[in-house]
């Protein structure tokens, strides 16, 4: 009992160590992704998905009336608007219902620890998970301890957790439903453990379609697992009862029909493209060890894979050695090959399987290549990387010191390379570059800006915390600037405009910066302009 009160109370210092850490890389978070942007837009916005739904095209919009897009105004708190939204978009609602929920407390505001709120939770509970399942898998604190650090404290987990989407949250959910299957998998089946992972797959996929990946492979597995051993009954309700939380979901959000079936969006068409046909399989798994490398290597692959190599051919030649010689007897000798009688063991190689198989499957549908779409399989990676790299030393070095030695060198490495990640910039969405275009930015609040946009919604989105410090905004395409004097004198400006080009030819307009600035030049009749900063979809001038 003192023990495990021990054991606990380390349990929670690692956690709030890594709480703390967590906090601290958000603390230099400087600007956000433009899906961030989409985040507080698409659960805030009154039956308005978009910033183009707000009419901001052809007239002169005030910088204050874009801020309504991100903020729950006072009588505006309704989950109605929020799967209207989400059903406009190509996103389940859960992450968005949470986040609303969290707006509606601070009516006109919003920032970034309403979005933390979120990821500070499923952060934590991922990490319970985390301990839970490799101490149950594993039959080891030591494990499980290390099992969260690997995790918690790696540059994916912490990109995950500053990252203001579903993606948290979803991680957390398949943390869940992995400590459930392994559960069942060691103890049994019970009506209390499958109501437990029916909701978290209803949940899960609720939050974001990727879920189903790994919900799918951990349940195939589970069932094969079943009628293998002519468990003919449990296979049955099991199968049954996960068709019924799929059912609910798409009960509860039907609008995920339309989503996945529609022809006039390109991330449901592009998936449905690759379903059929594999062609990004290669591109993204080559993404995904490129990500594993950032997200745990620290970006030392190659020397890591040598002196992995070196080390383990060292381990394994002691291993053979001691199996050879019988030396170590009395020491407790691990076995290195699995014990198909050992639920832990069947469990493990299942949960092996059930990753796998989800990874490769979300290389062949992910239409853009990106760690986001496995980060929700991180947590499963570290308890299984750091439980079979753990037996492997047990049986090379047997349960002594050395083994202890070993285990701790490669931990303390790992962490080193975490280290080296950070220093690197391999935690994600931090964007501190974003600090100065903002500062930029508030230097002209005084001005109005014009925004060249040929109807385009994404670069709008983009830019809009900078668009919203503007005094008068006034959107429009380029065959309209032909009018420009027209609409400044609307104004009376006479003095520097701002003015936005939407230049990316892939999601938006695709205008030259330059020649629409020299063509406005010319129009007005000013002096000069010069290039103040730029974007991935747009380039930010002043005209003097």
């Amino acid at each position: 009992m003192r023990n495990q009160l021990k054991i606990r109370k380390a349990a929670a210092l690692l956690i709030g160590m890594q709480v703390f850490v967590l906090l601290m890389f958000t603390a230099q978070k400087k600007g956000y992704f433009i899906d961030e942007i989409y985040s507080w837009g698409l659960s805030n916005g009154y039956y308005k998905p978009f910033v183009v739904s707000y009419d901001v095209f052809g007239r002169w919009v005030e910088g204050s009336e874009l801020q309504k897009y991100m903020t729950v105004q006072p009588g505006e708190f309704s989950y109605g608007s929020v799967f209207y939204n989400q059903s406009q978009d190509v996103h389940p609602p859960f992450f968005y219902l949470l986040l609303h929920t969290i707006c509606s407390f601070t009516p006109d505001v919003y920032g970034i620890w309403q979005g933390m709120v979120i990821n500070v939770v499923a952060y934590t509970g991922c990490l319970v998970m985390i301990f839970l399942t490799a101490r149950l898998l594993w039959r080891s604190d030591k494990i499980a301890l290390a099992a969260m650090a690997v995790w918690g404290l790696s540059p994916g987990a912490l990109s995950t957790g500053v990252y203001i989407r579903m993606y948290m949250t979803v991680t957390f959910f398949a943390s869940v439903s992995m400590y459930l299957h392994v559960k069942m998998w060691i103890k049994g089946q019970t009506l209390r453990r499958l109501a437990g992972i029916c909701l978290v797959t209803f949940l899960g996929l609720l939050t974001q379609y990727y879920f189903v990946f790994f919900a799918f492979f951990l349940s195939a597995v589970y069932v094969l697992g079943k009628l293998k051993d002519k468990r003919w009954r449990e296979a049955f309700i099991y199968s049954a009862a996960l068709i019924g939380a799929v059912g609910a979901m798409v009960l509860t959000f039907p609008a995920c029909i339309t989503q996945l079936t529609r022809n006039d969006e390109f991330v449901a068409q592009e998936t449905r493209s690759n379903l059929a046909s594999g062609a990004m399989l290669a591109t993204n798994i080559i993404s995904y060890i490129s990500c594993v490398n950032m997200d745990f290597l620290g970006g030392w692959i190659r020397p890591m894979a040598v002196g992995g190599f070196l080390v383990f051919a060292v381990c394994l030649w002691k291993g053979l050695k001691r199996e050879k010689t019988g030396s170590g007897a009395g020491q407790g000798r691990v076995k290195l090959c699995l014990n198909v009688r050992s639920p832990e063991d069947k469990a493990a190689l299942s949960l092996t399987l059930a990753l796998g198989g989800a990874g490769l499957a979300v290389a062949w549908a992910a239409v853009v290549p990106g760690a986001r779409y496995i980060y929700n399989l991180y947590p499963v990676m570290a308890v299984l990387a750091t439980g079979w790299v753990s037996r492997f030393v047990l049986w090379c070095l047997g349960k002594g010191k050395e083994a202890e030695r070993m285990n701790l060198a490669l931990l303390a490495a790992l962490l080193i390379l975490f280290v080296r990640g950070y220093s690197q910039g391999y935690v994600q969405y931090l964007y501190p570059e974003n600090e100065e275009r903002i500062r930029l930015a508030a230097s002209y609040q005084q001005n109005y800006c014009l925004y060249i946009n040929n109807g385009e919604n994404a670069p709008l989105t983009q830019d809009l915390i900078e668009l919203s410090a503007f005094r008068g905004l006034y959107a429009m395409p380029k065959e309209d600037i032909v009018h420009v004097n027209k609409i400044l004198e609307e104004k009376g400006i006479n003095s520097g405009i701002v003015v936005y080009v939407d230049t990316n030819e892939f999601w938006s307009s695709g205008y030259d910066g330059e020649e629409v600035m020299e063509e406005l030049k010319t129009l007005t009749g000013y002096s000069r302009y010069r290039l103040l900063y730029s974007h991935e979809l747009s380039e930010t001038y002043i005209l003097e």
